[in-house]
């Protein structure tokens, strides 16, 4: 039942509440203020003009409102503004059942955004009917140019919105230069990803293909099931059909992608290809992905498969995961296949038990078959700073004839015991540390060696604030073995980073990185670190819009100085600036090389934008890009030119989607 609560002239407010409460209204909050306000008790009906209404999370004003009790609806007219959540609309009249959660507008002009679109997208509905999460706009105009008169705009029959996820337009037709370009029966694009089903058709030539042309067919199912036939041509070098089917089902937590391709080719084989991606949220707890990879060559036995499948369960008390991975060659005649199961669960509110196991077969056809069977067994005890593991590995070779080719290279725990203490500050400083003792008898299967093994590591790192202007930042990682047959070793790692703000706008950065080990392992999976011991160097200036950085280095063990990389920065805006960055051998005395990007205004709707490298050694440019725009309001239409490939060609692209291009030539 609903409560309803108004704020009105002479008291009125007062007495509307007591009457409403009398029919029993008292479950939920609607609060209505307006100038002018009529109530019919018998009718149950509420008239208010120049009102406001704020129910849950909607907030709607009107110039007349009429309220409905007994049908839980109401109706409002004459500049109409809904807000909700982060949602607002504008309308001359609104219909709304709130039991249902059902509206209907007429006359509606709003806006949306997503991870698709940069800024805003405009429409305009002659009506629009919204129940729960879809929207239903019925004679629209949608377009992402602000102005009252846009530049361009996509007319169509009508539209769907769900929000968030995606927009449907039906019967739609583009506008532009005051002349409607082409027509589409379909066409969707998503509001919470990047990716878009292509819009506008491709013309263009190349050196290397002659003409070619794609047109793109969108086609719809249903709300959740619809998709894209893509059509290719090129001149010198065949013509391809592509088919692009969409899932996108939250209701029912599946989404997925499947593609189909067929090239063919004017003086080879044609060739097919297949792609299929699928995501299910089995539970709230459990959640299934999978896909599947196949391609062929038309005529020729060479098929190939890739399927992998993965089911993943998260509990507060349990972890379980299963994963397949097949693969067939049909060319080379083999295939592989693997399985995953891992499970660990709460046995009390200190300990977790769990268990891994890996199944491995790789076939030759006709030739061997290597099966293999690895599993982990596992107890973790946590108490206080303490963690307490147990673990025990086998391994099984499952085939019997211990094939010299097998892949998988086992060391067995039999068993391994780990005592860790968590990461602990040091004291009132920015420093912390943790260490970690594991004890166990190794079986490495690869060299048949057995020993026991004691490891004990320690972990520092941190950060000291030394004077005003310089930070100090050390990390160590230090490990120290002894195995049974009497060998030792022990090895480091650590870095020292200083930096120094010389002043407001200069920075000195060193850092010294350090490693090593000394001693001896009978094992053969022990961890080796590679000897270092490195300085590097790093000057910054930094005063806007301008950023200089030089860095370089010096390596004690070749005893040669590294290259040295100077760049130079100028941002102004994202319309104008540019980047130097040069590289110099210091051994030699040479500069090496040079690139820059350079994004520069010529007028208020010209601008111009260049990429390439500089070749010293040649003395030439060994790549250059470049980009000639003109903006025209709420879109672009560029002249690029590539000089490694030889090529020009033209762009005509949409702010609002930046993803979507039109291309002529290239």
């Amino acid at each position: 039942m609903l409560h309803i609560r108004t704020v009105s002239l002479w008291g009125l407010g007062l007495i509307f509440l007591l009457s409403l409460c009398a029919f029993g209204f008292a479950e939920e909050t609607l609060e209505l203020t307006g100038e002018r306000l009529w109530y019919s008790i018998g009718e149950k009906e509420v008239l208010v003009y120049r009102g406001k209404i704020t129910y849950r999370d909607v907030t709607l004003e009107a110039e007349r409102i009429r309220l409905f009790l007994d049908r839980e609806e109401l109706e409002a007219e004459g500049q109409v503004i809904v807000q909700r959540k982060d949602e607002g609309l504008l309308a001359e009249e609104v219909s709304y059942h709130w039991g249902k959660d059902w509206w209907k507008f007429r006359g509606v002009r709003s806006d949306i955004t997503g991870a698709s679109i940069r800024g805003k997208l405009f429409f305009r509905g002659e009506t629009i009917e919204r129940e729960g999460e879809r929207t239903d706009i019925e004679s629209a105009l949608f377009t992402g140019c602000d102005l009252e008169e846009p530049h361009y705009y996509i007319e169509a029959r009508k539209i769907v919105i769900f929000p968030n996820r995606r927009v449907d337009i039906y019967h739609l037709s583009y506008w532009d230069f005051g002349k409607r370009l082409f027509s589409l029966p379909y066409y969707s694009f998503f509001l919470d990803r990047v990716d878009q089903l292509p819009l506008f058709p491709i013309f263009g030539y190349s050196r290397t293909t002659g003409l070619n042309l794609g047109y793109f067919y969108n086609y719809l199912l249903s709300d959740v099931s619809f998709g894209t036939i893509i059509l290719n041509w090129w001149q010198k070098d065949g013509w391809s059909v592509e088919l692009r089917h969409y899932l996108d089902d939250q209701e029912h937590g599946e989404r997925g992608k499947l593609s189909l391709l067929y090239r063919d080719y004017p003086s080879s084989p044609s060739k097919l290809t297949a792609a299929l991606s699928y995501q299910k949220t089995i539970d709230e707890f459990t959640k299934l992905t999978g896909s599947f990879d196949y391609a062929k060559t038309i005529g020729e036995t060479d098929d190939r498969y890739t399927l992998l499948l993965s089911v993943d369960r998260t509990k507060k008390d349990e972890v379980g995961k299963f994963n397949l991975s097949y693969n067939a060659d049909f060319a080379n005649e083999k295939d592989k296949l693997s399985l995953i199961l891992t499970y660990q669960r709460e046995l009390t509110e200190t300990v977790w038990g769990g268990a891994e196991f890996y199944y491995w077969e790789n076939a030759k056809w006709v030739v061997f078959v290597d099966q293999d069977l690895r599993y982990l067994l596992f107890l973790r005890k946590t108490q206080d700073i303490w963690t307490y593991t147990l673990r025990y590995t086998g391994h099984s070779d499952l085939e019997g004839d211990a094939y010299t080719g097998d892949t998988i290279r086992v060391v067995r725990k039999i068993p391994e015991l780990e005592i860790a203490r968590k990461e602990e500050r040091i004291g009132r400083s920015d420093f912390s540390y943790s260490y970690a003792v594991t004890a166990g008898y190794y079986f490495e299967e690869e060299t048949g060696v057995r020993d026991s093994r004691l490891n004990f590591s320690l972990d520092l790192v941190g950060k000291s604030q030394l004077g005003v202007n310089t930070r100090l930042q050390p990390t160590l990682h230090f490990e120290q073995n002894f195995y049974g047959n009497g060998f030792a070793r022990y090895l480091w790692s650590s870095s020292l980073g200083v930096e120094q703000q010389l002043s407001p706008s200069l920075a000195l950065s060193l850092s010294y990185d350090w490693r090593g080990y000394r001693g001896a392992t009978p094992f053969k999976f022990d961890y080796i670190t590679k000897e270092s011991s490195y300085l590097a160097a790093g000057l910054t200036y930094a005063s806007n819009p301008w950023k200089i950085t030089l860095e370089g280095g010096y390596d004690f063990l070749s005893e040669e100085f590294v290259e040295a990389i100077l760049s130079l920065d100028y941002t102004a805006s994202v319309q104008k600036k540019f980047t130097l960055k040069g590289s110099y051998n210091v051994e030699d005395g040479v500069w090496e090389g040079m690139s820059f990007t350079v994004a520069w205004p010529l007028s208020p709707q010209w601008s111009i934008g260049l990429e390439g490298v500089w070749d010293f050694a040649e003395g030439e440019l060994d790549a250059l890009e470049v980009k000639l725009t003109h903006d025209l309001h709420c879109r672009e239409i560029s002249l690029l030119y590539d000089k490694s490939e030889g090529t020009v060609w033209l762009e005509y692209s949409l702010k609002v989607f930046p993803s979507q291009k039109f291309t002529l030539g290239g």
